[in-house]
């Protein structure tokens, strides 16, 4: 009895030509600056020549106190940013889809659009309206603590070391809590009912 032979599957090339001008832009952006920058990292300039250092900038910065100082206080910047967006933006991320996936809510489209147009907008208005919400002087927030009775919880957060990446990370929470909301949103809508 003769094998029975598939149909051959057909070659998908519109995958291919789909992709291949965002892969292409990708690697002109991302990759190939991000290998020439590890490049970069073996070389120092000595007497104006490229010379290989091998791992030596990289002892500089993390065991020379004239770089290594600022190093781990950038990097202790950046944990402290990634923390506050993963315990603050994601959960009100998480709860605003649920609420907005109710069938009962009543305009819940415009719910969804009013949270996602900051994530559009560019970081210098953003930038600007916090510095306007914030400022002690003309700034709102002040008012509205008064208004509640929370004047003595109002400082000038921007302007105090100890508050301002707190202060800024919250700002990014709230320009950026769209973009969860709607990943989670979405993915709320393909659970079947039942």
């Amino acid at each position: 009895m003769a094998a029975q032979t598939r149909p051959k599957r057909p070659i998908r090339w519109h995958i291919g030509v789909f992709l291949a001008p965002a892969v292409l832009v990708y690697t002109a952006i991302m990759i190939l600056p991000l290998f020439g920058t590890l490049q970069l990292s073996l070389f120092r300039n000595i007497e104006q020549a490229q010379v290989f250092v091998g791992l030596g900038n990289f002892r500089t910065l993390f065991g020379d106190p004239n770089w290594s100082v600022n190093f781990w206080n950038a990097l202790r910047n950046n944990v402290w940013f990634f923390i506050i967006h993963m315990l603050v933006q994601n959960p009100i991320g998480i709860l605003l889809a649920a609420l907005l996936s109710s069938p009962r809510l009543r305009f819940a489209a415009f719910y969804r659009t009013a949270i996602f147009v900051p994530t559009i907008l560019s970081f210098v208005i953003v930038g600007f309206a916090w510095k306007l919400i914030l400022s002690p002087i003309w700034g709102v927030a002040p008012h509205l603590l008064d208004f509640v009775g929370l004047k003595s919880l109002f400082t000038p957060w921007l302007g105090k070391e100890q508050y301002a990446l707190t202060a800024l990370s919250l700002v990014s929470v709230w320009q950026f809590v769209g973009i969860p909301m709607m990943l989670i949103y979405a993915a709320l809508l393909s659970i079947p009912e039942r």
